[in-house]
């Protein structure tokens, strides 16, 4: 194995604390990528290979190349060849594993990516930030494969920024064993849990975990309400253990027995131990998806449409979801997904669940920092 793909095979090490959320792909999968030769990976482009001006900007766009920024573990064996094959571009790929350390990346104005994936919550900071370009449509014929809950979304009506790579929901992950059957938030209520369970450490999941569970609408811009899901919160911390992100390893190893958790991270823990289970609660939760970008200053931002264009396929977009096990948002490939991820409906909720998982909405200024206001008396309450 070469250096590079031991830094690669580093980076998809599901054992690792900076593996969260997307940490899915089962090990074949990656050892499948490894074995090929992880063709067309290689390292971050350097500051060198920045977005430059005049000549040399319009001569990068001629390049067949993409420099491509993804969350760790979180994306499919054969996508990247696959897309080599299918285009003659080479792709230099990259991973981080959150999303500020993606933005900060971004941010600099020096790191040269032509395609990054940020989460529905961050693409608004992006956009007010003014990080992103707008899709050019006409070179995404594909973008008909989707779902149209994909195309309508708040965060971005139309798709003008981003098109959806893959989405999950927010809800609990509990031992079957020291629990049973969990159906609600109630189950923070039971002995078992006691001084042992975990929220996360997100403002708005785990406020909405409080507005919820206090009967509203986990997108509310009420002043009154939030006051409310504080102090719901507040007694919450009586019982738990810990406010935290970090929920497979201690899932797996039993120490907790119920996490507010991020769909695929309850996955990754029930794949490597099966008395966890998880559980989409009867009061609701929230659901985020992923989405490919094109940075403001990408040098080559046609390959960049081209390479969401071959994602939107049928056939890629049902290899993508049959590998990293979350919800595909491309209609046209779920006859290709595997009918037990199909079937799964803490994958793919029916309708009317799925009307009680809204996306976080965008707020403003104002009623954001009400809502940073807020956490920040839960954390220190």
């Amino acid at each position: 194995m070469t250096d590079r793909d031991l830094r690669i095979a580093r980076l998809w090490d599901v054992g690792s604390p900076r593996v969260s959320r997307r940490a899915v792909l089962r090990s074949t999968a990656f050892f499948a990528l490894a074995a090929t030769g992880a063709c067309g990976v290689g390292e971050a482009p350097s500051a060198n290979d920045a977005p430059t001006s005049g000549a040399k900007a319009v001569n990068a766009r001629d390049e067949p190349r993409l420099n491509f920024y993804n969350w760790t573990d979180y994306i499919a064996p054969d996508t990247l060849s696959g897309f080599q094959a299918a285009s003659g571009i080479t792709v230099t790929y990259d991973n981080f594993s959150t999303n500020d350390e993606m933005e900060a990346k971004i941010a600099s104005g020096a790191a040269g990516y032509d395609l990054v994936v940020p989460s529905d919550n961050f693409l608004r900071r992006f956009l007010r930030s003014g990080l992103l370009t707008p899709l050019d449509h006409d070179l995404l014929p594909n973008l008909a494969n989707l779902d149209r809950r994909f195309t309508e979304a708040d965060y971005d009506p139309g798709n003008t920024y981003s098109v959806p790579w893959a989405w999950g929901t927010t809800g609990l992950a509990y031992s079957k064993s020291q629990l049973g059957e969990v159906t609600g938030f109630a189950a923070y209520d039971l002995a078992a849990a006691q001084g042992r369970s975990t929220i996360l450490d997100e403002a708005r999941d785990a406020l909405a975990l409080g507005l919820l569970r206090a009967g509203h609408d986990p997108n509310t811009t009420e002043a009154r309400h939030l006051d409310e899901a504080v102090a719901v919160l507040l007694e919450l911390k009586k019982k738990i253990g810990q406010i935290t992100s970090d929920v497979i390893e201690p899932l797996t190893g039993g120490q907790v027995p119920l996490a507010q958790s991020y769909s695929g991270d309850a996955f990754q823990a029930r794949d490597a131990n099966p008395d966890i289970a998880y559980a989409i609660p009867s009061e609701g939760g929230l659901s985020y998806v992923d989405l490919l970008c094109v940075p403001k200053d990408a040098p080559h931002a046609v390959n960049a449409h081209r390479f969401i264009d071959y994602v939107l396929r049928p056939e890629v977009g049902a290899a993508l979801a049959n590998a990293v096990r979350y919800g595909s948002p491309n209609a046209a490939a779920k006859p290709l997904i595997a009918r037990e991820l199909l079937d799964d409906p803490l994958v793919y909720p029916p309708a009317e669940q799925l009307a009680k998982l809204p996306f976080t909405k965008e707020f403003g200024g104002e009623v954001e920092a009400r809502y940073a206001d807020a956490w920040t008396r839960v954390k220190t309450g």
